[in-house]
């Protein structure tokens, strides 16, 4: 075997391995530009290697909200075990999607059988700096300008802090998932997909507005 072949075979391994974290994983593209510090992209597709996704963006989104206790598949009547939460929907996303199950009901029926990207979502660490709410704002009021107000997107802002269930901080960092719904919302309902956002354009355009915008610590 060539060495090329060796390593492009190693490296398939790897990427195998670094799969078989979490169910999702497989379907999971990430950092398509290369390494961005503290802040880390990935799209969900619906399918991997002819396989199909068993995991929902819907699911996905109730995982995230429940990162420990999670009452079974599907529900979300108990409260949210996250750090905090907030949905940020375009100027005229309707008021009934500022709850994340309605929200995620009316994505997953409006979501056609042929997109691949079934969502986006962004991880940006905080800083052991400061206070948790300081960094939250900035990475809420970044993903604000991004997505809502410039791409007329609606996302979901999930704050995890693990230290806060006995994790050592410094091997768990306090982070930010920011779910974003790649799909325009208006008062006529959902229309068109985003590509930009689902393609590997993505990643390297958002790490740059969330570096200027100052919200990468």
């Amino acid at each position: 075997m060539a060495k090329s072949q060796k390593r492009a075979s190693g490296r398939e391994r790897k990427s195998q391995l670094r799969d078989c974290g979490k169910a999702w994983s497989p379907f999971m593209y990430i950092n398509p530009g290369g390494d961005t510090p503290c802040f880390s992209y990935g799209v969900l597709r619906r399918t991997y290697r002819g396989q199909a996704c068993s995991l929902t963006a819907s699911e996905f989104v109730r995982r995230k909200l429940y990162p420990i206790e999670a009452p079974p598949e599907a529900v979300w009547s108990e409260p949210f075990t996250c750090s905090r939460w907030d949905v940020l929907l375009p100027p005229s996303g309707s008021d009934e999607y500022m709850a994340p199950e309605r929200l995620m009901e009316a994505y997953q029926r409006h979501l056609l059988p042929w997109r691949q990207g079934l969502l986006c979502t962004i991880k940006v660490a905080q800083p052991l700096t400061e206070p948790l709410h300081s960094s939250y704002e900035r990475i809420r009021s970044a993903a604000r300008q991004a997505f809502p107000v410039s791409r007329n997107l609606p996302a979901m802002l999930i704050a995890h802090a693990p230290f806060l269930s006995g994790v050592n901080v410094r091997m768990r960092q306090p982070h930010v998932h920011i779910v974003v719904l790649p799909s325009d919302l208006s008062l006529l309902g959902w229309g068109a997909p985003s590509d930009e956002l689902t393609s590997d354009a993505g990643h390297l355009a958002l790490y740059k507005e969330f570096k200027a915008a100052g919200a990468i610590g």
